[in-house]
């Protein structure tokens, strides 16, 4: 039997969006309630960061809207609106402390995911808000262009404010299950084709799995002319894994779409070109001419990755120094800065720490989160097409973009 309830506010999704819209709202003295998919909220959330919650991080929002891949005038509202550093007191007086012991990336002092939701909890909580769990929206109700409320398997909520705040596809045992592209198409939006984000690539080349749990401090990754990463570069089972590529993730899988496998160019320390190569292996001519390359290039990094270097290089592992060929000396530097990698895929969903993809922004008000399409309805955190980069953007966006639905609505 279907219960019918009434609130101010219906909120879709229990994640750091929806909570935080949740709280603000019913901190203005709306009536609230979340409903949430799985048995209890926040369970992304919980493993967010590896556990440890990268929360934010050291850039103002004018600069971190810019390292978004949309256009950054439509996300600066909600970022002005909750910055970095307003985020940081606000869990600050709910006794969760923040610190920064890399220079960027912002944790919780005991980095700890579950106090931050516990303080989302408890705040929500104070405030009189109401969860379902366990509760999958099934249908918004609509009437004559605006929002009325939403139908589960079981209730009938009605509202005339529903935010949609249920995230993208990845970790689905966690909650990622692309629920909100569906509501958003019965209102009438666009969604993008949503992708996997965030996610480590796979190639056609077999050997990086030789090397699988290696990792490049500081390698610089390119994709055509205009696209580019740098940091850590991890050798996987299947591909490639770590900052350096997982920015461009998105990206490579939007076009994997249409492209059967795409190239990306490798320099391996990021800081060193061809001409310092070139004069490295100059100067081991010169001095140490009988030592084995391999041997010499183990100097700059693991022995396996220098045996690998050489055997794609033209099997110069064993040759003295003093007498590389030409040819096989320009392979070598090569492959040391512009070495290709053919990926023809990710690690999927299952992997993906984020979504590229959904509700176009340019059918959502930037400064209050509410549709241009359906009076009522409004929309925030990863259902949106923001394509956050790694590093505590997509906690920002979510929690900037919850607060400012629940600010306006």
């Amino acid at each position: 039997m279907t219960r019918m309830l009434s609130f101010d506010l219906a909120v879709i999704g229990g994640g750091p969006a929806g909570l935080m819209a949740a709280c603000t709202a019913a901190e203005r003295g709306r009536t609230v309630v979340v409903l949430e998919y799985l048995p209890s909220p926040g369970r992304k959330l919980l493993a967010s960061g590896a556990g440890k919650c990268n929360l934010t991080n050291v850039l103002e929002p004018d600069e971190m809207a810019a390292r978004f891949a949309c256009n950054a005038h439509r996300i600066l509202p909600a970022l002005r609106a909750l910055p970095p550093s307003a985020l940081r007191r606000w869990f600050a007086r709910r006794g969760v402390s923040t610190g920064c012991k890399d220079g960027f990336h912002y944790f919780p002092v005991s980095e700890r995911a579950r106090d931050v939701l516990e303080a989302l909890l408890a705040e929500a909580q104070r405030h009189g808000v109401r969860f379902y769990s366990g509760s999958p929206v099934r249908e918004l109700l609509l009437d004559g262009g605006a929002v009325a409320g939403v139908r589960t398997d079981s209730l009938e909520i009605r509202a005339p404010r529903v935010l949609v705040a249920t995230g993208g596809n990845g970790y689905p045992a966690l909650g990622g299950r692309g629920s909100g592209y569906e509501l958003a198409r019965q209102a009438g939006h666009a969604v993008l084709t949503p992708v996997p984000a965030l996610v480590g690539l796979r190639t056609a080349e077999r050997w990086p799995a030789e090397l699988a749990g290696l990792v490049l401090e500081d390698a610089a990754v390119r994709l055509g002319p205009k696209a580019s990463g740098r940091g850590e570069l991890l050798f996987t089972h299947t591909g490639v894994s770590g900052p350096a590529v997982l920015d461009l993730s998105g990206r490579i899988n939007r076009r994997l779409l249409t492209e059967k496998q795409l190239t990306l160019s490798v320099n391996l320390i990021a800081e060193r070109d061809a001409e310092f190569w070139k004069r490295e292996l100059l100067q081991w001519s010169r001095s140490d001419g009988r030592k084995q390359l391999g041997t010499l290039l183990a100097r700059h990094f693991s022995r396996q990755l220098a045996e690998r270097l050489c055997g794609i290089s033209g099997n110069c592992a064993g040759l003295r120094a003093a007498g590389v060929p030409g040819g096989v000396r320009d392979s070598l530097i090569a492959n040391l800065t512009k070495l290709p990698l053919a990926v023809t895929g990710s690690d999927g969903w299952e992997k993906a720490m984020a979504t590229d993809g959904g509700v176009p922004l340019d059918e959502i008000n930037p400064r209050t989160m509410a549709s241009r399409l359906c009076a009522g309805l409004y929309f925030a955190g990863e259902v949106l097409a923001v394509g956050a980069p790694c590093g505590g953007y997509n906690l920002q966006w979510a929690f900037s973009s919850g607060f400012t639905a629940g600010s306006n609505s």
